[in-house]
């Protein structure tokens, strides 16, 4: 029996041994304080009486408290915070009690064989046991209104975590439509013309779009994958983009290293899309990629080869909403993105750490070794 079921879980397989315990131990702490004094023999069989008499008599108006705090008063009137109603409901409790403990009293001295109080002292001892039944509603009463905080903060949590986890899904796969409208409409126009590059625009379309609906979902994917979906994604744009030279060098030993998916993806389609919003935009474009051991470091360059449009003024805006998106995939900070500005040059650049399934075990292996993938 897990402890948090047997504390929240409403199945009556927990509630039942839950609810016994509850009566167990207040039966326990009631009863102790009905036996006589201790110096004259805590246990005996009079005392035991006594106990037993005193349990019978009283115990059902706590009872009955109890489960009127529980399933009426809290419910009805605190938890949805008609604290007027709650005093008045309170106050009817107590004098229900000190109508039903009058009868339990005289039932007791009854059974004592007690006769000769009077009306006063009755009310006196119905009223001490009335407070105890109200102790025992009271205490209920502060345990309901801490799970029900209880609750309410892991739900407040749960669903924080799910505004986060699903804002993270939609930064982390915020792949521009025009991106894939325009190559669709470029394959389109290819086609059309009898272009020879056509069949590769398809292939390395299709490449990255089975990447980007099938593999984005995981926490982590292999680098490799999502090198080749940059790759896919920078030899589509110099298929559209033929005034703009764009190169891309890969550097490093991609074996047993994982990353968050789409990171790097995103992040050089993003920039592409703002870089080239103008179409007369004349840039030459870098996009360089070293890995280290369990360090990534990507750069992109552009340098303007034609007098255009001011491209820097679009990136300020696009560098903060790129930055809130890379605190929401790394809350440890242990991805740093960060802008250069040169005369007629702007380098972006990104550092992040990478996974690896078993990192003690990796053997170091020197970098000038590395394997060297180049594309230009």
């Amino acid at each position: 029996m897990a402890k948090h079921d047997f504390i929240f879980s409403d199945i009556t397989s927990y509630r039942v041994p839950r609810h016994l315990v509850f009566w167990f131990v207040f039966t326990l702490i009631f009863s102790i304080q009905s036996f006589g004094d201790p110096l004259a023999g805590f246990i005996s069989k009079e005392s035991l009486m006594h106990v037993l008499e005193t349990d019978m008599c009283f115990l059902p108006f706590c009872i009955l408290s109890v489960y009127i705090f529980s399933n009426f008063l809290f419910p009805v009137f605190l938890k949805k915070k008609k604290y007027a109603a709650f005093i008045v409901g309170f106050l009817l409790v107590v004098m229900l009690g000190v109508w039903i403990d009058y009868y339990a009293t005289d039932l007791y001295f009854n059974l004592a064989s007690v006769n000769t109080l009077t009306f006063g002292q009755k009310i006196m001892v119905d009223y001490n046991f009335v407070w105890s039944a109200i102790l025992g509603g009271g205490v209920v009463l502060g345990i309901k209104l801490g799970k029900n905080w209880y609750q309410q903060q892991n739900e407040n949590l749960l669903l924080a975590k799910q505004k986060a986890n699903t804002e993270l899904k939609l930064l982390k796969a915020r792949i521009h439509p025009d991106f894939l409208f325009k190559t669709l409409d470029d394959i389109y126009k290819k086609i059309n013309s009898g272009s020879s590059k056509s069949p590769l625009m398809i292939l390395k379309f299709s490449e990255m779009l089975s990447y980007l609906l099938y593999e984005s979902d995981q926490q982590l994917v292999a680098l490799q994958n999502e090198l080749t979906a940059v790759n896919d994604f920078i030899s589509i744009s110099k298929l559209i983009m033929t005034d703009n030279p764009v190169s891309i060098k890969i550097i490093g030993n991609t074996d047993n290293k994982f990353i968050v998916p789409l990171l790097l993806v995103t992040l050089v389609q993003n920039t592409f899309s703002v870089i080239f919003m103008d179409e007369k935009e004349r840039l030459k474009t870098a996009v360089a990629i070293s890995v280290e051991d369990n360090l990534l470091t990507l750069i992109l360059s552009f340098e303007q080869v034609k007098a255009g449009n001011n491209f820097r003024d679009e990136l300020n805006v696009f560098i903060q909403s790129e930055q809130r998106r890379l605190n929401l995939l790394f809350p440890e900070n242990n991805c740093v993105f960060a802008i250069l500005h040169h005369e007629n040059k702007v380098e972006l650049s990104l550092i992040t750490l990478l996974n690896s399934r078993d990192i003690h075990s990796e053997k170091k292996e020197d970098f000038a070794k590395n394997e060297v993938y180049e594309t230009t």
